[in-house]
């Protein structure tokens, strides 16, 4: 699903990421941890290609992202779901069009839209807010329409940075347990974060920076 090779990513003089490696298989949950500094939103900007790397290869489903041409990166964007820490919603639109904007240049029917949107709702338990606006939602709620956004058109692989970050332990364990649950629909999570419960509660994959370099790969681990 996701592999990097022998790759850097340099910014003036000191590279935030140095000749990382890295292979993710389809289907797995992995947590991307490490100190503010340490390459984690550099590496997620290379995959949903805000930034391009100075040297090496990232491949998604083996195609090589840096080489695309920038008219197709909204294609790339399409086949991956992005949640933010700061949720990216359109304030003055609902809930449901707040999801339904991500379909709705597909060329699929008005009564598609409304089962896909309905289902994502579904899934983040949240089908009785979808006509209200994200101002009239909590933290919580309004990162959990981010996470229905970013499912709705069904993709591989979904992408989180930091997606507890602006929320309260309760909320936090809500968000992850919903992306637990998405996963095993068969999507592949990476899951860039900086806490440390939440990772030791899950036991997923961790995979740790330091300085812009891979220190630490470990199955069913713990963020110390």
């Amino acid at each position: 699903m996701i592999i990097l090779k022998d790759v850097t990513k340099q910014y003036k003089s000191k590279p935030a990421l140095y000749n990382v490696n890295l292979h993710i298989k389809p289907g797995e949950f992995v947590f991307l941890t490490g100190a503010s500094g340490a390459g984690k939103s550099t590496l997620m900007k290379l995959l949903y290609m805000e930034e391009k790397p100075t040297r090496g290869q990232v491949l998604i489903g083996g195609i090589n992202i840096g080489n695309l041409h920038p008219n197709k990166i909204p294609n790339l964007r399409r086949c991956m779901g992005i949640v933010f820490q700061d949720f990216k919603l359109l304030q003055n639109h609902t809930v449901y069009d707040n999801i339904a904007y991500v379909i709705r240049t597909l060329g699929i029917s008005s009564r598609e839209i409304e089962a896909r949107v309905y289902g994502a709702l579904n899934i983040v338990g949240l089908e009785h807010k979808a006509k209200s606006r994200p101002t009239e939602l909590s933290g919580g709620e309004q990162q959990r329409v981010s996470i229905a956004r970013a499912i709705v058109n069904g993709p591989p692989l979904l992408i989180a940075d930091e997606p507890t970050g602006n929320l309260d332990p309760r909320n936090s364990m809500e968000v992850m347990e919903i992306l637990d649950q998405v996963n095993q629909r068969g999507i592949t999570i990476l899951v860039s974060t900086h806490d440390h419960a939440i990772v030791d509660y899950f036991r997923k994959r961790v995979i740790t920076l330091s300085e812009g370099q891979i220190i630490k790969d470990v199955q069913a681990g713990t963020y110390g």
